[in-house]
């Protein structure tokens, strides 16, 4: 994922799922035998932040302040508490007028990608959890899905889907397409070069690409540059999405898939979790927020071993017991209970089920959502096939997904991750697995 991308598409595209993380509080921040929802803990990370920047030389700040002493003390406050809170990838402060939000202090300007004063300026839907982050404190989780692929003696490309797509479609896609790319004349192109015929060449096969195929919504393609990497060529240029080339960012810990993609196919579910909190000025007026972004990466060890977690919290013996018609039984509660539990502690987590095989076939037993909407009920079959390998193996051990794919189930479309692992009752037999999805639920 582009660090660029990351700071725009926060902005205007923050996708809300059940979400969580767990953050480390001084003694006398929460109430004793009771732990802080996930959400609550990002965004009291945030308001103890947002306690610590001077709002009224905050609010002083314009264009062209970053080198004034004001600028660089709250530059340096930021910078100061990522580093007490190693988990922050992203920390800045915003401001708004009218819908719109900007930039004020970035802890990363002066790096590659990091905004200035007034930068990244984007209308904002009032009803989203960021826009509400200037009255009071917030959070939520941006989750996107970016392809990437190997352009031959010039770099990479990046796709990033509009909605729901399977990793193996989107890697070949990524692959087509960085085919077509001519990787010399790409590795040519120098700052000042966006209405070059190499330029132009590169900027109308990735639009051409992207009408083909309507379910990209971005296209463009970069480089490394020593530490950071670069953007190209962007099939928005010119739009106010749109990046120059030389225009980039300094990869973190979480880049890990992106720097993959210089070396060959690869692709990912990428999520942030984001706190946000008002900034006030000596008088209690607001002055603008301060965000707070940590990574949350979906990958199929982590996925493994959060299955492995809440199978341990599930009554096995419990569970073997449940007919079709106990939905309504203590039993059936307590299990689902924690199911939910589960989800609302676990950042990203969209689904949590138990399955447990029946002759040639498998079938449910408690869904966290029955009751809403479609989740089936206990007994609805499910008959694998010879795609459902990792499902299987998930009856004996911890097992994932190879890949992101696509399910629908009902009214619903979600792009998930999926990891397994074995449920076992009072003696230690195996009498089923717990499935854990992690991704998007795109909307209808």
């Amino acid at each position: 994922m582009t660090g660029q991308n990351v700071l725009i598409f926060v902005i205007v595209a923050l996708i809300a799922v059940v979400a969580g993380i767990m953050i480390a509080f001084a003694p006398g921040e929460t109430v004793p035998g009771e732990k802080a929802s996930p959400l609550d803990a990002m965004s009291a990370l945030a308001t103890e932040v947002a306690g610590q920047i001077d709002g009224d030389a905050m609010a002083a700040l314009k264009p062209g302040d970053e080198s004034t002493p004001a600028f660089a003390a709250i530059h340096d406050r930021l910078n100061a508490f990522r580093s007490q809170h190693p988990d922050i990838i992203y920390i800045y402060t915003l401001q708004r007028t009218g819908n719109a939000v900007e930039y004020v202090v970035d802890a990363d300007y002066g790096n590659a990608g990091a905004r200035a004063i007034g930068g990244g300026h984007q209308v904002v839907d009032p009803k989203t959890p960021l826009f509400a982050g200037f009255e009071k404190p917030s959070a939520e989780v941006y989750s996107a899905i970016y392809g990437y692929a190997p352009v031959k003696n010039g770099g990479m490309v990046c796709l990033e889907p509009e909605g729901p797509i399977a990793q193996e479609r989107l890697e070949a896609l990524a692959v087509e397409v960085a085919g077509q790319i001519d990787g010399d004349a790409m590795a040519a192109l120098k700052p000042g070069d966006e209405e070059t015929p190499a330029y132009v060449a590169i900027y109308d096969r990735l639009n051409a690409f992207r009408a083909e195929h309507p379910e990209i919504a971005y296209a463009y393609t970069m480089r490394k540059a020593g530490n950071t990497v670069e953007y190209v060529v962007d099939a928005d240029y010119g739009s106010d999405d749109g990046v120059a080339i030389g225009d980039g960012y300094t990869p973190t810990a979480i880049d890990g898939v992106l720097l993959r993609g210089f070396e060959k196919p690869s692709a990912e579910i990428y999520s942030l979790i984001c706190g946000y909190a008002p900034v006030k000025s000596t008088s209690g007026a607001g002055v603008g927020m301060v965000a707070v972004e940590v990574g949350n990466p979906i990958t199929e060890e982590r996925l493994k071993a959060l299955a492995v977690e809440v199978a341990g919290d599930i009554d096995g013996t419990a569970m073997a017991a449940l007919r079709p018609g106990d939905e309504n039984t203590p039993a059936f509660t307590a299990i689902r209970d924690d199911l939910n539990a589960f989800r609302d502690a676990t950042p990203g987590v969209v689904y949590v089920y138990t399955m447990r095989k029946t002759g040639n076939a498998t079938e449910y037993v408690v869904d966290a959502d029955y009751g809403n909407g479609d989740a089936p009920a206990i007994g609805y079959t499910y008959v694998p096939t010879e795609e459902d390998a990792a499902f299987l193996a998930g009856f004996e051990g911890p097992s994932a997904e190879p890949g992101f794919y696509v399910d629908d189930w009902g009214n619903e479309t979600a792009t998930v991750l999926t990891g397994y692992a074995p449920i076992r009752d009072a003696v230690g037999t195996i009498v089923g697995l717990v499935g854990v999805d992690m991704g998007i639920v795109h909307e209808s």
